[in-house]
């Protein structure tokens, strides 16, 4: 969740990292990753993969973390929530329904793929990005 924790990611070797706050269980008012994403994705420029972990709940928020930086996204809780509706065709149907999203987002903002997305996709208010997280 912090740019420093990032840098030192990248010192030690790592090839990927992920922006996570554990579904912000485990620390009460933990920022959502989505905001949290710039600054780390700023920290390691392209010297590391940035993924999204939490706060995926449909097509277009897939769309915003790829605009914001992260090169993938995690989607446990919906894979989970559909393996335990209705086992192999839930976890198919939330597949569905997210690249439904995507591309619905997609058309919206004219792009062709995900692969041409940038930041200037987004309308980002300048309360949006906190401060990094106090240490």
């Amino acid at each position: 969740m912090h740019p420093e924790d990032a840098r030192r990611a990248v010192d030690i070797g790592a090839t990927a990292i992920s922006v996570s706050n554990h579904g912000g269980s485990n620390i009460d008012d933990a920022p959502a990753t989505i905001r949290l994403l710039p600054a780390v994705v700023n920290a390691v420029g392209e010297q590391i993969e940035v993924l999204l972990d939490g706060g995926i709940r449909r097509g277009g928020d897939v769309v915003k973390a790829l605009a914001l930086g992260a090169k993938a996204v995690m989607i446990g809780c919906a894979y989970l929530f559909g393996l335990a509706a209705a086992g192999e065709h839930g976890v198919t149907n939330v597949l569905a329904v997210l690249r439904a999203g995507i591309d619905e987002t997609l058309l919206g903002l004219g792009r062709q793929s995900i692969h041409d997305l940038t930041r200037e996709d987004l309308i980002i208010p300048h309360s949006f990005s906190p401060s990094p997280v106090s240490r």
